[in-house]
């Protein structure tokens, strides 16, 4: 494999997909005091390219459902051909309760409803992923 081809991400990350840059990096932040490695992708074209052609090997998929060009749905549906990621946990974030109801149906891994419920979604991606070693931030000590 020639050196331009290599992965410079880590085997072992969370790939967050969110097209609000806000939220999306509020939850990278998040993650990161908590110890977890983050991808971001503000697209879910920019994540297939991630998974596909960069080496992105992500231990759990965060991705927002409601997107332009390609929403949450139909990218899910593209991971599932994507070799060595079919089994990857996917948890489905919206705003939207029919929404969070159809990915249940579709066989995500988890739908949660935003705001999500910050202990919830750490624990879910504590249960997939290694921290990197850190130790969680906890308040002012």
């Amino acid at each position: 494999m020639s050196p331009e081809c290599e992965s410079t991400h880590p085997p072992h990350v969370v790939l967050l997909v969110e097209d609000s840059h806000d939220s999306r990096e509020a939850l990278r932040l998040l993650l990161e005091v908590e110890g977890f490695q983050v991808v971001t992708a503000g697209t879910a074209i920019e994540a297939l390219r991630l998974v596909t052609s960069q080496g992105v090997h992500p231990c759990i998929i965060l991705l927002d459902l409601v997107m332009p060009i390609v929403d949450g749905l139909a990218f899910r549906r593209q991971l599932l051909d994507v070799p060595g990621l079919a089994s990857t946990p996917v948890v489905a974030l919206t705003g939207h309760e029919p929404m969070r109801r159809r990915a249940e149906a579709e066989g995500f891994f988890r739908a949660l409803l935003k705001p999500t419920d910050i202990d919830e979604l750490i624990g879910l991606v504590g249960d997939h992923c290694p921290r990197t070693g850190r130790e969680p931030q906890t308040g002012s000590g």
